[in-house]
């Protein structure tokens, strides 16, 4: 899944960049996305869901079974990850002085 529009994309001048550079740029992004998404999945999570999930991260579990510990027990976790990624989004081309069309 890409996260970046084209719109952001051209405002982050990545066009200009190699594929290399472009591929690293979009990876900070969807971290950002992704720490982004995870506070405010955490902020909707009750103490025994925040135990449960420290646990499972301490046992070092993969992508995928965090991923499905987070559709399981946070109502929402998918429009935790679309509301940081419009967010962010939005941020960027404020800055840039883009719209995003």
């Amino acid at each position: 899944m890409a996260i970046a529009p084209i719109s952001l994309i051209d405002a982050l001048g990545m066009q200009e960049l190699l594929p290399e550079e472009q591929e690293e740029m979009l990876l900070d992004l969807n971290a950002l996305v992704w720490e982004g998404a995870l506070v405010r999945m955490l902020e909707q999570m009750d103490a025994a869901t925040k135990d449960e999930f420290e646990k499972l991260l301490d046992s070092e579990a993969d992508e995928e079974e965090v991923e499905t510990f987070l559709a399981q027990h946070v109502p929402g976790a998918e429009q935790a990850v679309t509301d940081t990624m419009k967010e962010l989004t939005d941020d960027i081309l404020a800055v840039t002085g883009e719209s995003q069309d």
